[in-house]
């Protein structure tokens, strides 16, 4: 495959987007993440690849076309305030600079679209904050990127595609574009019956306008690859073909993958792998190559750096990268000095997996409702 015009949004001040040492969620992870591809796809030997690494923070007008200014008061007061702030019901707590931290995430996403709208595919590996609703943080999410945007896109008139394979539903962006008919929405998630947060069941599938394009893929718990793959074919295409939107923007969350402490859906690489080379390839085939690829939720460092690793080498056009070039000494060394932890020195997960409730007969349950749901049938398996 060849080389692909590819822009990185990356800017070291992301990690600034920290809750602390004990929180969960890191940028570190990310970081750890872009470091790894810097390894993959070096500037001197892969020029098509661009690396921006001066975002700055998104100013407030941005902010509001999806957060609405009393929301943005509170946290910007948070944000000055030495009083601990909590911005939700207590997973998201406010620290000093917070507003800035996220508002340059922000700008991170909204960088990558240009990027994307310019013809080149773009991935922003710190982003993929998308449980903030326009009124409120909620689940590590101060400010939703990945709705700003959707949101963006929509005003100049593209029809968008979201995919959000994080193992919690995406429920800032379901809803925040619930009514719209330029937007199709496909979540595939753990079971909101049994992760946070609580929602994207089979029979959310939008209003108005937007009737029939918010699409949710309720998983159970261990169910793996084979729920994953299949379903993306199998219902995921055919939607976005029908669809045929102008651009795609994807939450690549990495907290389905096997062995992460939050979630429980047991990914493996393989599986992020091809689900990445078949939105690629629809992206390519379908939306001009117009395409943006974010980060997302994952708690495992090990998995989170490496896995987004990849995606950034396949949106490159070299899925193969990994391959040849097995983690450094010098990346190990980072690793560890930054999760105190033993650092993989490969490309494969050596987490331990157990056995998936999933067969077709779950799929074909699954699939049959939400027929029902959306009036439609899809392809046989």
């Amino acid at each position: 495959m060849p080389p692909r015009p590819l822009t990185v949004v990356w800017d070291e001040r992301f990690t600034e987007y920290d809750f602390g040492p004990t929180h969960p969620f890191t940028e570190r992870s990310r970081a750890l993440g872009v470091r790894l591809l810097e390894e993959l796809l070096p500037a001197a030997a892969h020029p098509t690849v661009e690396w921006l690494r001066d975002v700055a923070p998104a100013d407030r007008a941005t902010l509001g076309t999806f957060h609405v200014p009393e929301y943005l008061d509170y946290v910007e007061e948070a944000s000055l305030s030495d009083t601990a702030t909590v911005l939700d019901a207590g997973d998201t707590p406010a620290f000093p600079g917070c507003y800035v931290a996220a508002g340059r995430i922000a700008t991170g996403a909204l960088r990558g679209l240009a990027a994307a709208e310019a013809g080149r595919r773009a991935f922003h590996p710190a982003g993929g904050l998308h449980h903030a609703h326009p009124d409120r943080a909620s689940g590590f999410c101060i400010f939703n990127d990945v709705a700003l945007a959707v949101a963006a896109a929509v005003r100049s008139g593209r029809r968008v595609a979201y995919v959000d394979v994080d193992a919690h539903h995406g429920d800032g962006v379901m809803y925040g574009f619930y009514g719209s008919g330029k937007v199709l929405d496909i979540d595939l998630h753990q079971d909101g019956r049994t992760l946070f947060p609580g929602t994207g069941a089979i029979e959310e599938t939008g209003t108005g306008d937007g009737a029939g394009l918010k699409v949710n893929l309720p998983l159970p718990p261990l169910a793996g690859d084979d729920a994953l793959v299949p379903l993306v074919r199998r219902v995921a295409l055919p939607l976005l073909e029908e669809f045929r939107p102008e651009l795609l923007i994807v939450q690549h969350g990495v907290d389905g993958h096997v062995g992460d402490p939050l979630a429980r859906l047991q990914y493996t690489p393989a599986g992020y792998r091809e689900v990445d080379r078949l939105l690629l390839e629809f992206a390519d085939r379908t939306a001009g190559g117009r395409i943006l690829v974010t980060g997302g939720g994952g708690y495992r460092p090990e998995s989170v750096s490496r896995v987004l690793a990849s995606a950034g080498a396949a949106l490159a056009g070299l899925p193969e990268a990994t391959e040849a070039h097995p983690p450094s000494a010098a990346w190990r060394s980072a690793f560890t000095e930054a999760f105190d932890a033993p650092a993989p020195d490969d490309w494969a997960s050596h987490a331990l997996r157990v056995r998936s409730p999933w067969n077709p007969d779950a799929e074909a349950s699954l699939v049959g409702a939400l027929e029902r749901g959306l009036g439609r049938k899809f392809p046989a398996r």
